[in-house]
């Protein structure tokens, strides 16, 4: 066994500890299983023998070209697709076959060439069957090296530089073969076609790569007729040679950059993957923000409006207040004395010019402070439901890439839920139901600050019969005094007391008033809050979470991304 130099089994451990780590980082990722695959694989490979893979259209003559090199026909030709199958040819001591699953087929030969390598036939690409270019495509990670096969008469076709272009993509050194250039009509002719074709490889790859043209079909013949001036002259020597040096000092090299351009190239898209999720987070992000800032101007403008209903219903009772006073004025005077005798005559005339219609005007401002409150609740959630079927409708106009894995799903569902959960608080609000439930909660509310019961009645009839009763209980004051003889002096007091006492009954009843529907509006509001609240807090949690462990397996893959660097670096400088 070859004893390798201690720098290149140090170089190795690393390469094998950073494609561990890709490997680790692709699990959180939840990685598509073939790009799992293709790290893993190549990762197994930098043990295996040096491959070097024969690319190119179908009839290129890339099995043509594996013939010639090996001097046997080990491989079908034909002007139809022959090659439907990888063929990985090793050396042996006997021609063998063997079936590696669906897609390998592994031939030996016993050729002085294959000791230090394996060609990997493949299928033609552009071909009619879809599967084969398919299966080429999933092979070439596995390259150390690829000879990349075009035809000069159709030389650089635009699908071979789109699969040209791939293969760079791995990083992939490449050796371009011209076939078929026995068909040129004379060497100036070979001379454009082989600078035509460099000149577009190099466009394609960012380098130079060597180009050689060769007539596998005369290299064939000269090698089986022993033919040395035919051999020369189908160009086939050169590249051999060409082989020969890469499979000598830039071998190791090679083998090592493989698996460095598979976790290169995974770690890219892995970064794409990570950026378009954290792009469709900062999204989800600035949503919950839009919905929050929502919320609180709902809040803001509920709380700003509450005083303006509350004081529609102050209004009333500053109404009946002034009534109130100017009843007192009217009636406790003197010459009213026999009136103020006649209870009754005195309540009823109470009744009709100073309660008046106040109930049913009191009943019609807390109904409409109710229906204001359903009202503008409902709204906003309209306006929440509005806003999320807006960004699903914009998010489906846009390309987000390839994102999957738990991520998209568990993403959707909670996005899909919080609609959901919009949509019901729309469908199931019940707004007669939802009224009454408010307002009883109100009338318990105010009941609760203690100035008085409700009974059987209802909130303004408990309220306006407070009232009523505090004017009788003037009244009945002023008709004792009366009655000993002190009318005369005491009535202008009265009066006046009178009045502070309904404007203090009037004060409390405002305050009681004011502090129960505070109390209760808190309340609503914060049932409502909660309700949203709960409704978003799987996707605000998610969010959350998710941004957090995204950015950690961001700083992660950049880290790993910067060891791999450096670890091509050194191989290419010291291996």
């Amino acid at each position: 066994m070859l004893e390798l130099p201690t720098r290149t089994r140090d170089l190795i451990t690393k390469e094998r500890g950073a494609i561990t780590d890709l490997l680790v980082l692709l699990a959180k990722l939840e990685a598509e299983p073939g790009h799992v695959a293709d790290v893993r694989t190549a990762a197994d490979d930098l043990d295996g023998i040096f491959l070097l893979v024969v690319a190119g259209e179908f009839n290129a003559g890339k099995s043509s070209l594996v013939n010639a090199l090996l001097g046997e026909r080990v491989m079908p030709e034909g002007v139809t697709p022959t090659t439907d199958r990888v063929t990985v040819i090793t050396h042996g001591e006997e021609i063998g076959e063997a079936v590696d699953g669906r897609d390998v087929v592994r031939r030996t030969y016993p050729s002085d060439l294959l000791d230090t390598v394996a060609f990997v036939d493949t299928p033609g690409t552009n071909a009619i069957v879809a599967s084969h270019q398919a299966l080429t495509e999933r092979f070439v990670p596995r390259a150390d090296l690829v000879l990349f096969v075009t035809s000069a008469d159709r030389p650089f076709t635009q699908s071979e530089r789109e699969f040209l272009e791939l293969i760079a993509s791995w990083g992939k050194k490449v050796v371009m073969v011209v076939n078929k250039v026995d068909i040129l009509a004379s060497d100036a002719e070979r001379e454009t076609v082989l600078e035509y074709v460099a000149r577009h490889a190099r466009d394609t790859l960012g380098s130079t790569p060597e180009v050689f043209g060769v007539s596998a079909r005369q290299a064939f013949q000269a090698r089986q007729s022993g033919d040395q001036s035919g051999l020369e002259a189908s160009g086939l020597p050169a590249l051999e040679t060409a082989i020969r040096a890469r499979l000598g000092a830039d071998r190791l090299k090679l083998k090592l950059l493989t698996p460095l351009g598979v976790a290169k190239r995974t770690s890219e898209h892995y970064k794409g993957v990570l950026d378009n999720r954290l792009g469709l987070l900062t999204d989800d992000s600035t949503t919950l923000e839009v919905i929050d800032r929502q919320r609180k101007r709902f809040e803001s403008e509920m709380r700003r409006d509450l005083g303006l209903h509350v004081g529609a219903v102050a209004r009333v009772l500053e109404d009946v207040a002034r009534r109130g006073e100017e009843f007192f004025d009217d009636t406790i005077r003197w010459r009213r004395f026999a009136k103020l005798m006649n209870t009754e005559r005195v309540k009823d005339e109470f009744q009709a010019k100073v309660i008046k219609d106040a109930e049913a005007e009191i009943d019609g401002r807390l109904g409409e402070l109710v229906d204001w409150f359903i009202q503008r609740n409902l709204q906003f959630w309209e306006d929440v439901m509005r806003f999320l079927n807006e960004k699903r409708a914009a998010e489906q106009e846009r390309v987000i890439g390839e994102v999957g894995g738990r991520f998209q799903y568990d993403r959707q569902a909670l996005l899909r839920g919080l609609r959901e959960r919009a949509e019901g608080a729309l469908e199931e609000y019940d707004a007669p139901a939802e009224a009454k439930a408010i307002a009883d909660r109100l009338q318990a509310s105010v009941v609760r600050t203690g100035l008085f019961e409700v009974g059987g009645i209802g909130l303004s009839a408990a309220m306006l019969a407070l009232l009523t009763g505090a004017a009788f209980d003037i009244t009945g004051i002023a008709i004792g005094l009366t009655a000993i003889g002190l009318g005369l002096l005491v009535f202008p007091r009265q009066r006046a007391r009178s009045k502070r006492e309904l404007r203090g009954k009037l004060d409390e009843l405002r305050t009681a008033l004011e502090e129960g529907i505070g109390k209760q509006f808190a309340l609503e509001l914060e049932r409502s809050q909660e309700k949203l609240s709960g409704a978003i807090s799987p996707y605000t949690r998610f969010v959350g979470a998710e941004l957090e462990r995204l950015h950690e397996l961001q700083a992660e893959l950049g880290d790993l991304t910067g060891r791999l660097a450096t670890l091509k670096h050194e191989v290419e400088t010291t291996a």
